[in-house]
C-alpha cells in the first residue's frame, strides 16, 4: 500500500478487525493485524486525515471518532454491531452503526464506495474535494 486514501480504506473497514481474519496467516505467511496495530496504516490514516480536514479541531474529532469505532465503544461495541462486522458489507455497516460517528461515517462510506482503480489514478487529491466535512 502506498496511497493514503488505501490505508484510509482499511482502516475503516469493519472486517479488517475481525479476529477471524486475523487468526490466519497472510499468504506471504505473516501474521495479520488489525490496521490500528500496523504504524504504516496509521500515519497513512493521518496524513488521509491531514488532507481531508481544513482545520485542528476536524483532525482531533476525526481522531476521536476513529478510536471509537477502533475499539468497537458506542453503537460499535453492540452486539449487533459485532455480529454485523463480519456478516454486512463495510458500507451497510457505517450506514447503520455510524450516527454517533459521523463525520467519519461519511468519509468512510465514500471512501469505502470508490472503486480501487479510481485511487490509482489520482491519489487524494480529487477526492477531498468530495468531503463536505
Amino acid at each position: 500500500m502506498n496511497i493514503t486514501m488505501h490505508y484510509l480504506g482499511f482502516a475503516l473497514n469493519p472486517f479488517f478487525y475481525d479476529s477471524k481474519y486475523i487468526s490466519v496467516e497472510a499468504l506471504d505467511g505473516i501474521a495479520r493485524r488489525a490496521p490500528n496495530q500496523d504504524r504504516e496504516v496509521v500515519v497513512g490514516v493521518l496524513k488521509a486525515f491531514d488532507r481531508i480536514c481544513e482545520d485542528e479541531n476536524e483532525k482531533v474529532e476525526l481522531r476521536r471518532q476513529l478510536a471509537k469505532f477502533q475499539n468497537k465503544q458506542g453503537m460499535f461495541g453492540t452486539a449487533h454491531a459485532r455480529i454485523d462486522a463480519t456478516t454486512m458489507g463495510p458500507i451497510s455497516l457505517w450506514s447503520t452503526y455510524g450516527s454517533k460517528t459521523p463525520k467519519l461515517a461519511e468519509i468512510a462510506i465514500i471512501v469505502l464506495s470508490q472503486p480501487i482503480s479510481s485511487f490509482q489514478q489520482r491519489e487524494c487529491g480529487a477526492l477531498t474535494l468530495t468531503f463536505t466535512i
